[in-house]
């Protein structure tokens, strides 16, 4: 008779082990002897029925002694209730995010394995939500409430993020992204306001290109708390400043000599205009130190390497990023969505580089339209040389140029 018993695996409300035999019969573990065996008594034997039924299993759960003498009969609805109780919480248990979970969903397809026996959904929703609420990612209301170590700061194959925190950020790179970072030249970031968790203003991604894939993947991504100064409404409705905005961001395609003098020139036509954008010129003081003083403008700048450009791979997986979340996400669930997508990433690089997958194709239409452009401003600066005209003369044309990739290429609407 042993061999033939069904053994289900369950637990109690308690969490504690329960066997549950012949989806008929319910034992609650009772005792661990000095063999390591295990001893279940009946769920009836603490009431008034005092059912001395028992089962003994091994590590294995294989039945070493089993007492069948139940003095009431088995309940098939009951057992079963226990069960599928169990097999949705071990769903809920398993899952990253444990809010995303529908219960009802699993709990179809789960009564339609154990068959007509089985008890309405109605009948343990509330111990299920109960259950999920208590596996719930901890509240982290402010930024301050960031944990600086975590179980959950670790990718799905287990090596844990290296993390930078302090009052004002957070960094979260994997060893397979500071890997990247390390080994690759090209190294680009973008900002997004739309993805921040509700403790943080702004996600900032870094992200490289890796040449021989014509690949990008993310190196970094960080969690800023602190605002902006940068005014957008001071610029957006200015003609001439909202053009000086965005050709700041183009300053890397054009002749390395002439971007001091270009800077300047953008400076000094704003000064004109400080009583209405205060913030903008900041930002210009900023970028002045930051990339014309500290850093040697020749880690930035492609004018005679211009192989690829950023902002459609950069903004399409900001994009991207966005439409996986329907509202600002928890911190937690963007952690959870950190953790995916660099599995996704770690997963294609290593079936590209094996060579598995194909390498992607070069898409370089609009890369060739850049070239193209400053190809013509380049035979425009030794044309203007050979004739004798002066350096002002030169620094307008490379300005031209400027101002001809704000309006033809780069900020071209999307929809060419």
């Amino acid at each position: 008779m042993e061999g033939n018993l069904k053994i289900d695996i369950s637990e109690t409300n308690r969490g504690k082990e329960q066997i549950i035999i012949d989806r008929k019969f319910k034992y609650n573990f009772s005792k661990l002897k000095k063999d390591n065996t295990k001893i279940y008594r009946c769920t009836e034997y603490k009431t008034l029925n005092k059912c001395k039924s028992f089962i003994i299993l091994n590590d294995n759960k294989e039945v070493l002694n089993y007492d069948s003498s139940h003095n009431h009969p088995g309940n098939e609805i009951n057992a079963s209730k226990s069960l599928i109780k169990h097999k949705i919480k071990d769903e809920i248990k398993k899952s990253l995010i444990p809010s995303d979970i529908k219960s009802k969903r699993i709990f179809d397809k789960i009564s339609q394995e154990i068959g007509y026996i089985c008890p309405e959904y109605k009948t343990i929703k509330s111990q299920i939500t109960r259950y999920k609420n208590k596996q719930l990612f901890p509240n982290v209301k402010t930024f301050d409430e960031v944990p600086n170590v975590s179980e959950y700061y670790k990718t799905i194959r287990g090596e844990y993020f290296m993390i930078f925190k302090n009052s004002n950020i957070i960094i979260f790179q994997s060893p397979f992204q500071a890997k990247l970072f390390m080994e690759n030249k090209h190294i680009f970031a973008d900002g997004t306001f739309l993805i921040a968790p509700t403790n943080s203003y702004q996600v900032f991604i870094t992200r490289t290109y890796v040449t021989e894939l014509n690949c990008f993947y993310t190196t970094s991504i960080l969690l800023m708390t602190k605002k902006n100064k940068l005014c957008y409404k001071e610029v957006k409705d200015h003609n001439i400043l909202n053009t000086y905005y965005k050709a700041i961001s183009n300053l890397c395609f054009i002749n390395i000599e002439y971007i001091p003098d270009i800077f300047n020139k953008i400076k000094n036509t704003c000064m004109r205009y400080k009583s209405t954008c205060s913030q903008f010129l900041n930002f210009l003081d900023y970028f002045e130190k930051t990339f014309l003083n500290i850093y040697n403008t020749k880690y930035w700048n492609y004018y005679n390497n211009i192989d690829h450009i950023t902002n459609n791979a950069s903004e399409s997986y900001n994009s991207y990023l966005k439409n996986l979340f329907v509202k600002k996400p928890s911190f937690y669930k963007l952690i959870y969505t950190i953790q995916f997508e660099e599995s996704k990433s770690y997963y294609d690089y290593h079936m590209r580089i094996k060579g598995i997958w194909r390498k992607k194709s070069r898409i370089s239409e609009r890369v060739d339209d850049i070239n193209i452009l400053v190809e013509y401003y380049k035979n425009m600066e030794a044309e203007l040389k050979n004739i004798g005209c002066s350096k002002n003369d030169i620094i307008e044309n490379w300005f031209n140029c400027l101002i001809r990739l704000n309006n033809e290429i780069i900020n071209f609407n999307k929809t060419k």
